[in-house]
């Protein structure tokens, strides 16, 4: 079995157990998740502290309603997307993307590795800014496939549009970047991000 496949299964016991009151359970998902929550929340936000405490009341809301929660059929996805949603109802959110550089030194050569270094924050920042220029739909659907590794279905899920309307999204934003990249930072979405 894949190791998503087995890390799925694992969010899905842990969800189970986590509607029947186990506070392990709960707490499991919470440390699995919460650096991609994290993550997710400041392409959406920008702004650290509205993250933290959207996922802070996301978390709150989960325990407190547990008896009223169903099994869900991905449970990355299921947070993913209530994040989203408490992220838009506060009006201090706007859509900002960031992305962080893979640090990839060579602990034995300083100069190349500053020269390494200052070349990929190069590069990743002209990713970043092609990303930035596309709209906000857009940015998000890249985000969820590139960023957070989420299939197509599950980005539409996440963004409540259909399979279709993603798919467009997509489609739409790859042909962007392509236009706006060369094939060497192009291929940095699929490497890097």
């Amino acid at each position: 079995m894949p190791q998503n496949d087995l890390s799925a299964a694992a969010d899905q016991s842990a969800w189970e157990d986590f509607i029947k009151g186990d506070r392990q359970a709960f707490a499991r998902l919470y440390r699995e998740h919460i650096h991609q929550l994290i993550a997710y929340g400041m392409r959406i936000s920008g702004e650290q502290h509205v993250v933290k405490d959207a996922i802070q009341d996301l978390f709150v809301e989960l325990w407190k309603g547990r008896s009223n929660l169903a099994s869900v059929r991905s449970v990355k996805g299921y947070l993913l997307k209530a994040l989203r949603y408490k992220l838009l109802r506060n009006h201090k959110v706007r859509t900002r993307y960031y992305s962080d550089v893979p640090d990839q030194a060579d602990p034995q050569n300083a100069e190349t590795t500053m020269l390494e270094r200052e070349t990929a924050t190069s590069r990743h920042e002209q990713v970043r800014l092609a990303i930035n220029r596309l709209p906000p739909r857009q940015q998000e659907v890249i985000n969820l496939r590139f960023f957070h590794a989420c299939t197509t279905e599950e980005a539409a899920e996440i963004m409540s549009v259909n399979y279709q309307s993603a798919t467009n999204l997509l489609h739409r934003a790859i042909i962007h970047l392509r236009q706006h990249l060369d094939a060497g930072l192009f291929s940095l979405i699929f490497l890097f991000f």
